[in-house]
């Protein structure tokens, strides 16, 4: 399953709680009825998502399956 699910778990419970929040701001119909707030909630959930990956990669952490290519190889 490592080999899969590629990542922290907490950064894979970071998606856990996003579709959460979606599900709550959708059962509110908060996008139809106050899209200004929704669209803040939105932006806030997505800053802090970024802010939490960013905070918590170390050097040398596996983020993708391939590796990048150094450009200096060519």
């Amino acid at each position: 399953m490592k080999e899969i699910f590629i990542g922290k778990p907490l950064h894979w419970l970071i998606w856990v709680v996003i579709a959460v929040a979606f599900y709550v701001l959708g059962g509110m119909k908060l996008h139809v009825q106050s899209f200004v707030p929704f669209v803040f909630v939105v932006l806030a959930l997505a800053a802090a998502a970024v802010l939490l990956v960013i905070l918590t990669y170390r050097k040398g952490d596996r983020i993708t399956r391939e590796p990048f290519d150094d450009p200096g190889d060519q």
